[in-house]
């Protein structure tokens, strides 16, 4: 790597952030080493954790351990792999460490962080890992808290190297310093003793960052994304002071060394950042960078070296972190409460890594079965190609660096704006604690429901969270409204109490009008009863909406702004769908960290054979090119919820320009007969024990010759998981089919002409804007019915397009009918309430392949509402917009039926079913 050797010419030594068992038994630290200039390594209970947990890595040591220590603890197992990991880094390493003369060359090993604050416990592990290790180019991590300084001073008196992590401010900088200078005074010999003090940097742009939004003040937005490096300079101008000194030559004559400046967390976590900031601002002599893969592969393919660029721009550091103290935020302050942070988050990690690696022994000794299998017969060459060169053009890594031309279907700047999913499941975790204290505030107050106010994207991640998790005990029961039908509307104010309930608006656009006329509905509701609205409601938006402007005109209780850069239909992981999760007590820290798991398995350095996003998206492009394009899942009790979600990722991501693969989700299961040859079936098995009824479909489509794709996820909170693996596996499929999965061109066009019918005058809106049959004739619906099947041809799908109240009764009944379409006419089928599925499905019925057969059912509310503080009701509202999805499916030559079910919806769903038969 040409820009690594640069950096080294510039004084820096780029470190590796990152370990894992493969990376050296397949000899690419090696050659990282050898070739690329990578001179260290660092570890963390983080990195380790993803790597243990995340891979199959360290199956067959682990194996090996528990076949002669089967109840050996899960704290010993992760030092043992640590341990062995750490040594044949150092001997990797070994070569740099002598040609530098002990300058660099180094791996590190931290102390448990249960010891964080125990300076006597600290000394004595630090003491047995040294020795344990036996290496001279080995540094063992201890964090800079009150009670790691004193035993830093003790390590390094007594010959031991230390990398002093967790160090946020000047303050901290200050006491390692010093520590490191009186260890170095009492050390039997100086010259060889090593010590690197980690400067943490992007945690605390992160934090400042929500400091300056959060002061509403104009000119803090100019500070943004500034203080971490800001604070750098300022730190690099003490270590010159104390290390290049007069104080400092006495001991340089004597052969000691300087204790370098190491810069960690150097990824962005702000996705509008540029991805390199954090290495090219920070270049300096005698400076270590630590750098994450991802970031390391950004470097090198864009990075650029400015020589000693850490030294410049002091004096405007300096006042721009006065100029904080003029905002009102108290930078020291924050670097405490980083810390703080810091240890919470490694200890965690740690906690989570020991629950992970008791989880890997019962899977190892039950020998579980993969997570992730299929059987494509004839389509299993094709795969593997894409796969094998997947490889060969490095895809894994480009996917993670978000090059835009991956997708050439796709603007550039399309791409650039809309993969910030990709590192939720980690940047997300910074927002756990602000997210729990808040469910925590609403719980203690005696809030009884939490209702989302949302479509498509807002609402069907909640929905999956309420239908898998339901609410912990003492958490508010989590609703979700996304249909406009009067009767759904009142059905959830029936339900609730409004004076306990908190109602989410959520919306990433901030001018939805579902969510907006729910919105004004219990608005009113709230002040005819004579109580403040404002404390009942909060937003969910992205910053600088409508909506965002709404919640402050009207004080909501609090305003939630997601990630401009995750599409609607991706932001599962966002605060669209973790602000709810956690409102009903779902444990986000293990969703979370069941995601990040997922997101090591699809990592940069993963092989794309064993890389579980690129396996799905290689199958779910390569079978759909092949005519397979009818993506049809089936899922365990517990895992049922889920499928729905997919249904719009998948329908909205590939449905466009003329391509687009069909989700096919709450089938009914029948005999093999009855489905055509344009089928894959996905099944998603929950926990260990079998699924009868599910296996044995499985089996009898397989036997008949259909490809199946097999998931088998341990527990729910696997939910995490599954997010990721589809989004990833959804995204690359586009580079197969040809689309961009990140726009939705076609989606518009029915809302457009919603809106145009609501302009009109009343009255013009009727039924005879659109061709439509009255199921109370029944003569007629049956002829209608026979000419639409009719149209019918090999390869389509039929659309049921339900603009009525989704009741339990209702949709019992549209299940019977699906049943009797499938077996009727062999086509897969599919089922929406409307107006949900326009934010979901509605982009593949406009814009995808031109083979959708529409049954479009509308009916007559007995009862309407009305929408306050607007000229229309939820009545007129629905059937503006299931006559603009008509116009629209007919204006791009689609085949629909419309059917009129009047008051009577379910004798008119009964003689429709009837109908079939005819």
């Amino acid at each position: 790597m040409a820009r690594l050797a640069d950096l080294l010419a510039a004084g820096q030594s780029p470190w590796l952030d990152y370990i894992r068992r493969s990376l050296l038994t397949s000899g690419e630290l090696r050659r990282m080493v050898e070739v690329d200039g990578i001179t260290g390594v660092t570890i963390n209970p983080t990195i380790f954790d993803k790597a243990i947990s995340g891979s199959q890595d360290y199956d067959t040591a682990l194996k090996s351990m528990l076949a002669r220590e089967p109840t050996l603890p899960a704290a010993e197992l992760y030092e043992r792999l640590a341990v062995e990991d750490v040594t044949a880094a150092a001997d990797v390493l070994r070569p740099v460490f002598d040609r530098t003369g002990g300058m660099d060359g180094f791996v590190s090993l931290e102390v448990s962080p249960r010891l964080a604050h125990d300076t006597v416990g600290t000394i004595a592990e630090a003491r047995r890992l040294w020795a344990a290790v036996d290496r001279p180019n080995v540094l063992i991590k201890v964090p800079a808290t009150p009670e790691g300084i004193p035993a830093i001073e003790e390590l390094l008196g007594s010959g031991i190297n230390v990398n002093i992590t967790l160090m946020f401010s000047i303050a901290h900088y200050e006491a390692v310093a010093q520590a490191y200078l009186r260890g170095l005074a009492r050390t039997p010999d100086p010259t060889r003793l090593a010590s690197v003090a980690s400067v943490f940097v992007s945690r605390i742009d992160s934090a400042v960052d929500k400091l300056l939004d959060a002061s509403g003040r104009p000119e803090a937005k100019a500070v943004r994304g500034q203080v971490g490096i800001a604070n750098c300079r300022v730190v690099y101008a003490r270590f010159l002071e104390l290390f290049h000194g007069l104080g400092f030559a006495n001991w340089s004559a004597r052969g000691a060394r300087p204790q370098r400046v190491l810069w960690a967390s150097t990824s962005t976590k702000d996705p509008s950042y540029r991805d390199t900031m954090y290495v090219e601002e920070l270049i300096g002599k005698e400076t270590v960078d630590t750098i994450p893969p991802a970031t390391l592969t950004a470097f090198e393919d864009h990075g650029v070296i400015r020589a000693d660029a850490v030294a410049h721009g002091l004096v405007e550091a300096r006042a721009l972190l006065d100029q904080l103290a003029r905002l009102g935020i108290d930078l020291a302050k924050v670097n405490e409460d980083l810390q703080v942070e810091g240890v919470a988050l490694f200890s965690a990690s740690y906690e989570h890594l020991l629950t992970s690696l008791d989880a890997k022994r019962s899977t190892l000794l039950a020998d579980a079965v993969d997570a992730q299998s299929w059987s494509l017969g004839s389509y299993s060459a094709s795969v593997a190609a894409r796969l094998d060169r997947w490889q060969a053009e490095k895809v894994g890594d480009r996917v993670w660096t978000c090059d835009p031309s991956l997708w050439t279907a796709a603007p550039a700047p399309d791409v650039a704006s809309r993969m910030g999913w990709l590192r939720l499941p980690e940047t997300m975790h910074h927002e756990i604690a602000e997210l729990d204290a808040f469910a925590e505030e609403v719980r203690a107050e005696g809030i009884r429901y939490v209702v989302v106010l949302g479509m498509g994207g807002s609402s069907l991640a909640p929905d999956v969270f309420a239908r898998t998790f339901g609410h912990r005990a003492g958490y508010p029961e989590l609703l979700v409204l996304d249909s406009t039908h009067p009767d759904a509307v009142a059905a959830v104010h029936r339900h609730i109490d409004p004076l306990q309930t908190l109602f989410a608006v959520s919306s990433k656009s901030g001018t939805t009008t579902e969510p907006l006329s729910f919105f004004h509905y219990f608005w009113e509701v709230l002040r005819a009863l004579g109580v403040p609205p404002d404390r009942h409601f909060i937003a969910i938006t992205d910053p600088g909406t409508p909506l965002e402007q709404l919640a402050r005109e009207r004080r909501f209780r609090a305003t939630f702004s997601a990630l401009a850069t995750v599409g609607g239909r991706y932001s599962a992981l966002t605060h669209f769908g973790l602000v709810p999760a956690a409102l009903a007590g779902v444990d986000l820290r293990n969703l979370l960290d069941r995601a990040r798991t997922m997101t090591e398995r699809c990592g940069p350095s993963v092989p794309a054979a064993e890389n579980p996003g690129l396996g799905l998206g290689a199958v779910l492009g390569e079978l759909g090119i092949h005519g397979r394009d009818k993506l049809t899942f089936y899922a365990s009790q517990g895992f049922a919820p889920f499928p729905d979600w997919a249904e719009q990722l998948v329908a909205e991501s590939t449905g466009k320009v003329g391509r687009g693969i069909v989700p096919v989700v709450g089938e009914p299961l029948l005999a093999p007969a009855n489905y055509g040859a344009d089928r894959v079936f996905v099944t998603i098995a929950q926990g260990a024990a079998p699924d009868p009824n599910l296996d044995a479909h499985t089996a009898r489509l397989e036997a008949a010759g259909h490809p199946i794709v097999r998931l088998r996820v341990p527990d729910l909170a696997d939910l995490g998981q599954e997010f990721f693996r589809w989004e990833f596996g959804v995204a690359v499929s586009g580079m197969v089919l040809g689309i961009d999965p990140y726009d939705q061109p076609d989606v518009e066009l029915a809302k457009e002409l919603a809106r145009q019918l609501m302009a009109q005058p009343p009255g013009a809106t009727g039924a005879a804007s659109a061709p439509t049959t009255s199921a109370a004739d029944f003569r007629t619906l049956r002829s209608a019915v026979r000419d639409w099947i009719a149209l019918g041809r090999p390869g389509d799908y039929v659309g049921v397009q339900a603009y009525l109240d989704p009741a339990p009764d209702v949709r019992t009944a549209l299940d019977t009918l699906r049943r009797r379409l499938l077996e009727r006419t062999h086509l897969a089928t599919t089922l929406g309430f409307g107006p949900r599925f326009l934010h979901s499905t509605g982009q593949l019925h406009k814009g995808g392949p031109p083979s959708g057969l529409f049954l479009q059912i509308v009916d007559t509310p007995r009862h309407d509402l009305a929408v306050p503080e607007t000229d229309y009701t939820f009545g007129q509202l629905i059937r503006a917009q299931a006559l603009g999805d008509y116009q629209a499916l007919h204006q791009k030559g689609r085949r629909v039926l419309r059917v009129d079910l009047g008051t009577e919806v379910r004798g008119g769903l009964a003689r429709l079913t009837e109908a079939l038969d005819g």
